[in-house]
């Protein structure tokens, strides 16, 4: 038996106040920094290669083909940095893109939301993604998977609204999955279609005639706008088709190295879906004998699927587990407003702890690393961004006194209302993500920017005439930050073999480096980081 509609919160979250929210989530680490180390690099590569080549067809990082994700992330992100790269520079521009994938992910999630579970399950679905963990620091990169991120949560609006209005949900579903397809491919058609296709098992109100036929009508939107930029490939460049139809193939191809390292998986899923998986899990226990409504159905379908995906497909990386967040959202948003009362208070009181310890450490994090007090924290902090000089800056400090009283003020003084757990969470990761990136964004800067390397790089090289530079060991986003920052560009020299008169070696990790042999001689070398985080570069010129 159905549960009982539930009662409307006595204190409702205004609209404005939800984006204040979510321009202090959003901003911060935005639009104030260069391209930095790992996804942000390599994925902004793809955006300035279309900039810089104007072919926006072809997908490539550095002159090299890139067939990890679809157009449509790089298409937006490439498009904002050509409107606003007059007015700030070009990776801050280009990296709004996830700012807007993350605001449409969010607005879809808070209208599905209501349309299956009622008010304030809109609200509570808008703080639950803020306050998701593993959305924050791909939230703030050049990431081509909020894109698929956003198409999700608008394919669950389409199949919420279907319900209501077929025709309209067949609609806004169909051109979601055609445009998550363009956003990753293969593993958006195994999260998605299935759904779309099961949909009148699902869903006995979905089996009439007039229902069908919309469905129909979804599935044709969606196969029309995926084949958009697939058979424009294969028209006009059929070898690159060929090497990204096997890429795609080879996505979805199941393996068990995920399995096999079965600890690691888990130890991923649990802090990258915190808080909702715990919540999410209290839904199906609470709503059991309504588990075959499709209001709980549909989202426990999807979330099924996801994580299939994640886990039998796919290197295990965190960027891939986001397709989990859009039904555990949905599913969280129900079961946050039937929390019982000793469990609500658990949620929120641990949530305003958590993030007050965490802001303790910030504070304190930076204070040593000024003041040198206390010793111990003052030297791992130096020690993990060997040869930072820190500086201290006013406004930054400023700023973070008024985030940190603001916060102090919210959490001592929180709103009686079934959402203020899901506040609570939502205000504390905003707090804290801001409150770091005011206070300590030279220091990250300093340490995954690309921009020093690239500049003592190419004067060493210019400082000898040359016909061009190989390289061995880097990956998309070594290669895309030098070409951003100095236009350096390099031919791929497999094992050291190159016709090139310079070979650039590059190491990372605990990883070897290439040894390239008595016929080369060191010119340079530059080693930062430290443990896991080191990177060398090793220039040598043929002797």
């Amino acid at each position: 038996m159905a549960h009982p509609p539930r009662t409307p919160s006595t204190v409702s979250l205004p609209v404005w106040a939800l984006w204040l929210l979510f321009a202090l989530y959003a901003l911060p680490g935005l639009i104030d920094h260069g391209p930095w180390r790992g996804d942000d690099a390599a994925n902004f590569g793809v955006v300035h290669q279309i900039l810089r080549t104007g072919d926006w067809l072809s997908l490539a990082i550095a002159d090299r083909p890139y067939f990890d994700a679809g157009p449509l992330y790089f298409w937006v992100s490439a498009l904002l940095a050509k409107l606003l790269g007059g007015l700030i520079d070009t990776p801050n521009a280009a990296r709004l893109a996830s700012g807007l994938f993350v605001a449409a992910t969010l607005i879809c999630l808070a209208k599905a939301a209501r349309s299956l579970y009622g008010s304030p399950a809109d609200r509570a679905a808008v703080l639950l993604g803020l306050g998701t963990l593993g959305l924050l620091t791909h939230a703030h990169e050049v990431q081509p998977q909020l894109a698929l991120l956003a198409c999700t949560a608008a394919a669950f609006l389409g199949f919420a609204e279907f319900l209501k209005t077929p025709r309209r949900g067949a609609l806004i579903a169909g051109t979601a999955i055609g445009l998550a397809t363009l956003a990753a491919g293969m593993p958006a058609i195994m999260i998605l279609m299935p759904l779309w296709v099961l949909l009148p098992g699902l869903c006995s109100e979905c089996r009439t005639p007039a229902r069908i036929a919309s469905l129909w009508l979804g599935a044709a939107i969606a196969v029309a706008i995926a084949l958009i930029w697939p058979l424009m490939i294969l028209a006009t460049q059929p070898e690159h088709f060929a090497e990204w139809w096997y890429n795609e193939i080879y996505s979805i191809t199941p393996h068990g190295e995920h399995l096999f390292n079965a600890r690691k998986l888990v130890e991923l899923l649990a802090w990258f879906m915190w808080p909702l998986w715990p919540i999410a899990l209290w839904t199906i226990w609470y709503e059991r004998k309504s588990i075959w409504e499709t209001r709980i159905l549909l989202p426990l379908a999807a979330l099924i699927l996801a994580g299939l995906l994640v886990a039998t497909t796919g290197p295990l990386r965190p960027a891939h587990a986001l397709p989990l967040i859009p039904p555990l959202v949905l599913l969280a948003s129900d079961g946050v407003m039937t929390l019982r009362r000793g469990a609500a208070s658990a949620f929120d009181w641990f949530g305003r702890m958590a993030f007050l310890a965490f802001g303790i450490f910030i504070w304190l994090a930076w204070y040593a690393q000024h003041f040198g007090w206390p010793a111990p924290i003052s030297r791992n902090v130096a020690r993990l961004v060997p040869g930072y000089t820190p500086d201290i800056s006013g406004w930054a400090v400023a700023l973070g006194v008024a985030l940190t009283l603001g916060w102090l003020a919210l959490i001592l003084r929180p709103p009686r209302s079934p959402l203020r757990g899901a506040l609570s969470w939502a205000v504390g990761t905003s707090f804290v993500w801001a409150l770091a990136i005011t206070l300590f964004l030279p220091y990250a800067d300093y340490d995954k920017s690309y921009a020093q390397v690239a500049k003592t790089l190419a004067a060493e090289i210019a400082a000898k005439p040359h016909a061009c530079v190989g390289e061995t060991g880097m990956g998309h986003a070594q290669r895309a930050a030098l070409l951003y920052h100095q236009d350096l560009v390099f031919e791929p020299a497999e094992q050291g073999v190159t016709r090139c008169e310079w070979l650039l070696v590059y190491r990372s990790g605990r990883s070897q480096a290439l040894q390239p042999g008595s016929g080369w001689n060191q010119a340079w070398e530059l080693i930062r980081g430290r443990r896991r985080t080191e990177e060398q570069f090793v220039l040598y010129r043929r002797g």
